[in-house]
């Protein structure tokens, strides 16, 4: 793991910058291409205080191979390092993953993800190039600072969440008021993929994970996790008694709530309530739910949806109760083909995160009906 201190961070590449709280009163003057903007020199101060790690060292390498705008090729430990800072910032704020994207256009455009230490134009310093009116010196140039005052300034622009539906760019530019507003856009995709990449490595979850599984028998386990260190706090317990039948596939709604499909032609649904875990697990017969559920893999987000996949095809079910009847699920959406999937989970609110047979890691997310994303995650490496 390298370890850069402020002192110690040499100047590297950065972008021509535009005013952050107004535009420059300077003549205008041309705007300069893509390539000078990266590979111009300024003084940059750290944006982690630990340092780079190694991961990100290979996450920029991974990022060189799939952006596809100016920073592609352009990536290193330093600019990962800045980018891991904005959007931890945003995910700590408990906002949704775009808002991470917005900032992240922004400082493509701004600083090509550095944090300028020196005033290049006019007075701005720090990732966004924030003027002076907007905090002092250390404040701009400190990441989660700047990032929580772009945010801020967003918000207020963009009032009742408004901006989780505007363009990116719009956005951008409306917080940033730049000489050249049609700049954001364009690096749109490429945030929004440093996202997908680095988000899994800041968002560490908390509290305990309860997880249920179930046997070949039909038996049930529980474990229970610390979510941030990975640790099993308790179990696993497995049940006495049997589901009565062959599972498939299941899903943990809750704490005492899962669905279990059962391994047949009819494709059954069944509930299952669980009574006590600690000691032992115990829970009531199964509940019938309904049939047509043969998918081989289930996922639940915990905001509502459910995801399956059979043959291939991914559907998204709605579940408006905490104990569901068939009439609280509603009938599937489809979403896609071309699933083939060994591991299913959710991550996130319509956000999945698959393997494969091969071991492709791969992250998707989901848009609507018959549109998601996919973002290949690691090439043959994850075993699962």
């Amino acid at each position: 793991m390298s370890r850069f201190t402020l002192a110690a961070v040499t100047a590297v590449t950065a972008l021509v910058l535009s005013a952050a709280a107004q535009p420059a009163m300077a003549d205008p003057q041309p705007e300069p291409s893509a390539a000078s903007n990266i590979t111009a020199a300024y003084q940059l101060a750290a944006c982690d205080p630990s340092g780079t790690t190694s991961t990100d060292t290979a996450l920029a390498n991974q990022l060189n191979g799939t952006l596809k705008a100016k920073m592609r090729g352009y990536m290193s430990a330093y600019r990962v390092s800045c980018a891991r800072m904005v959007i931890k910032a945003v995910h700590d704020r408990g906002l949704d993953p775009r808002a991470a994207v917005i900032a992240m256009a922004t400082t493509i455009v701004e600083t090509s993800i550095q944090n300028i230490s020196e005033e290049v134009d006019h007075d701005s310093l720090g990732l966004f190039q924030q003027r002076a009116s907007w905090g002092s010196a250390s404040q701009r140039l400190n990441p989660t600072w700047a990032t929580n005052a772009f945010l801020d300034k967003m918000i207020r622009v963009y009032p009742n969440n408004s901006w989780r539906t505007a363009p990116v760019g719009e956005v951008a530019q409306a917080v940033q008021v730049s000489a050249y507003p049609d700049r954001y856009q364009v690096e749109a995709g490429d945030a929004q993929i440093m996202v997908n990449t680095i988000l899994p490595y800041v968002s560490a979850p908390r509290g305990t994970a309860s997880v249920y599984g179930v046997l070949a028998d039909g038996r049930l386990t529980y474990t229970a996790i610390d979510a941030a260190t990975g640790q099993r706090t308790h179990g696993a317990v497995t049940s006495t008694a049997t589901l009565g039948f062959t599972p498939k596939a299941m899903a943990t709604l809750n704490f005492n709530t899962i669905l279990v499909t059962e391994d047949s032609p009819e494709g059954r649904l069944y509930r299952i309530d669980v009574i006590t875990n600690r000691d032992s697990l115990v829970f009531s017969p199964p509940v019938l739910l309904g049939t047509g559920y043969t998918h081989e893999l289930l996922a639940y987000d915990g905001n509502t949806h459910l995801f399956g996949i059979a043959g291939g095809v991914l559907r998204r079910y709605t579940i408006n109760a905490t104990k569901p009847a068939l009439s609280n699920i509603s009938a599937g959406q489809l979403i896609g083909g071309g699933f083939t999937l060994k591991t299913l989970t959710a991550t996130a609110s319509n956000w999945l995160l698959g393997t494969t047979s091969g071991g492709q890691l791969i992250s998707y997310r989901i848009n609507g009906v018959e549109s998601f994303t996919r973002y290949q995650l690691r090439d043959t490496t994850w075993q699962v």
